[in-house]
């Protein structure tokens, strides 16, 4: 069984995954910081379903890129209770995460995340015999440029980045422009553990004392000191 943490965004969750089901999931509290509520959330998860440590064979959690403060503060906790429950962690990339939730037929799949200072986070994705493949690595962008980097057809957005410039995105693309109903294209934690559930069978496994958070771009304080 794998425990999943998802906190990249303030949309945050954690779940519990077994093979290719999630066996329940729970948003964080909205409102609240994740570092006050992930711990007490993980155990009520266990607690519903009558789980245990014991029971925890990995730790998945969504590794960026992402808020900040959010990206450190589960990896901060997936780290905990790897060291303390003596399992491995599965960093897991926030947006691939993101584009496996979706299946659209015959589409491009670009999650988008609010990266604020005037920039969104976004990558491509297509569904290929079965498994969620990467088309182009993580991007830090202005949203005007990312209409420049999609591919010919049809492109599913997702993610909390999508909705407020789904205007700028229809303008550039027309039709070719997809949406989820609103509210339901946001990342989850049962998507972070399916997706690692998938890199643990292909026994891509990551080192809790090694593991980062992937940034993608430099931090307010990394600027400054430039």
């Amino acid at each position: 069984m794998i425990l999943a943490i998802e906190t990249a965004t303030p949309h945050g969750s954690v779940a519990l995954v077994s093979g290719n089901v999630v066996l329940a999931e729970a948003a964080l509290p909205r409102g609240r910081q994740a570092s006050e509520t992930i711990l007490s959330s993980v155990d009520e998860l266990l607690r519903k379903t009558g789980s245990g440590p014991g029971n925890v064979g990995h730790v998945a959690v969504s590794s960026g890129p992402g808020s900040f403060t959010g990206l450190r503060v589960g990896m901060a906790a997936a780290k905990g209770y790897c060291f303390g429950w003596r399992i491995p962690m599965v960093p897991v990339p926030t947006l691939h995460a993101l584009a496996s939730r979706f299946r659209p037929a015959g589409m491009t799949v670009c999650p988008v995340l609010d990266a604020k200072k005037k920039e969104v986070y976004a990558a491509l994705f297509r569904w290929e015999d079965g498994r969620c493949r990467r088309l182009s690595p993580d991007l830090a962008i202005a949203p005007a440029e990312l209409p420049g980097k999609l591919p010919d057809g049809t492109v599913f957005f997702c993610g909390d980045g999508a909705a407020p410039f789904a205007r700028l995105f229809r303008e550039r693309l027309g039709d070719r422009a997809v949406f989820p109903p609103a509210g339901e294209g946001l990342p989850s934690a049962g998507a972070v553990g399916l997706l690692a559930a998938v890199l643990v069978r292909a026994g891509s496994v990551g080192d809790a004392r090694l593991a980062v958070p992937a940034y993608v771009r430099p931090s307010e304080a990394e600027l400054k000191r430039r």
